[in-house]
């Protein structure tokens, strides 16, 4: 299979819907609490509008094709240092660091290579503007993205995000 990456552009839109709600449905069935299949009615139109939009430097949205069709997508941004680094705990706010923000690839190519081919074009992408960190969150349940991110690209676990619903008992 030959998988192309290339930076996301206009006209992309109705792939991108598509392989949202391929990802939100696989989600949204490990746990329909937490996540939601949105409506796809003017999903297509609203990525296409955000692909219109002017990106900063410090963004990049690429996406995997092949044979011409989307078949996932990475988006990430890149943090600079901030100016009290050196009162803060955390060494890594003195550093250049990339947060990948997202990362989907439709379900007919997982475990095809494609979310990997993301993942290095993105991590290139950091290291090409000075980044010396990359770091993201997925769902601790799932199947798929925990063994990924672990076993096949070679992160490992920083930190746990505790949270509390407040509109709901106990």
């Amino acid at each position: 299979m030959d998988v192309t990456v290339r930076s996301a552009r206009p006209g992309d839109g109705s792939d991108l819907a598509r392989g949202w709600l391929d990802g939100c449905r696989y989600y949204a069935a490990l746990d329909p609490e937490r996540f939601q299949v949105p409506d796809d009615d003017g999903l297509a139109e609203w990525f296409e509008e955000l692909l219109a939009r002017p990106a900063s430097e410090d963004e990049v949205w690429l996406v995997a094709e092949v044979d011409g069709v989307v078949v996932g997508n990475v988006s990430a941004e890149l943090h600079q240092p901030i100016g009290t680094a050196a009162r803060q705990l955390l060494r890594f706010l003195g550093e250049p660091r990339l947060f990948v923000s997202a990362l989907g690839v439709e379900e007919a190519y997982q475990r095809r290579g494609v979310a990997a081919r993301l993942m290095e074009a993105v991590e290139q992408w950091g290291r090409e503007r000075g980044a010396v960190l990359v770091s993201l969150d997925t769902w601790i349940h799932s199947q798929q993205s925990v063994p990924f991110y672990e076993r096949r690209m070679g992160y490992r676990r920083a930190s746990i995000l505790f949270e509390k619903r407040l509109d709901q008992p106990g």
